[in-house]
């Protein structure tokens, strides 16, 4: 991990935004991912 950012420090400009957009997405979709299926726990549990 960090000789991952290490290369990131030393990268241009626009290869450094990449990695932090395909970051915020991938933390975006794992957000929605986790709450999508505390969605479908509760709804597997509540009906008894």
């Amino acid at each position: 991990m960090t000789e991952f950012i290490e290369t990131l420090r030393s990268a241009s400009a626009t290869v450094q935004a990449i990695a932090v957009s395909v970051g915020g997405l991938i933390g975006v979709f794992a957000t929605l991912a986790f709450f999508f299926m505390m969605i479908v726990v509760a709804d597997r549990f509540g009906k008894r």
